[in-house]
């Protein structure tokens, strides 16, 4: 059954969303590759992984039923990854991944980002199709953190001073 857009909501990651938040990810990750020893310290413990390090966590939710993840983890103090981001099977066609990278988007200008850097797959046509919508562009990619990547996109962004 489709559900509307307007029913949806992006709100921030909490501890009772863990098993959402791994069940989204693990979905598309053993859809298309392996979920590695690296993935699951970030899912079994996202807190720590990712917010504790300046990271945010947001999750599209739809009648209390999380649907959607998007995380940015830091790597400096004026960039980040966008990373974990996936729409349950069933709710996509929604515009789910539209809105989750709103407001990714949205906190990477609060937190006056530089840049905003995503690793990603070939395979993944429908993501590379919404990065290059948001003008992610591609750069080179060099030592990957995971065999899977292989392709790096940055949005830069631009100082408002």
């Amino acid at each position: 059954m489709k559900r509307e857009k307007t029913n949806v909501k992006i709100i921030p990651y909490e501890d009772s969303h863990r098993d959402a938040f791994r069940e989204i990810n693990y979905q598309w990750l053993t859809r298309y590759f392996e979920v590695t020893d690296y993935d699951k310290s970030f899912f079994e413990n996202p807190r720590k992984e990712i917010l504790e390090k300046n990271g945010y966590i947001y999750l599209a939710s739809i009648e209390n039923e999380i649907v959607g993840s998007v995380a940015l983890e830091r790597i400096t103090g004026k960039a980040y990854t966008l990373a974990k981001m996936g729409v349950k099977p069933g709710f996509r066609g929604l515009r789910i991944g539209q809105l989750l990278m709103d407001k990714a988007l949205e906190k990477a200008q609060e937190l006056n980002l530089d840049s905003l850097v995503l690793y990603t797959n070939h395979q993944l046509v429908q993501a590379l199709n919404l990065y290059c919508k948001y003008r992610f562009r591609f750069e080179r990619l060099e030592n990957p953190l995971v065999e899977r990547a292989t392709i790096k996109m940055v949005k830069k962004f631009v100082s408002s001073i």
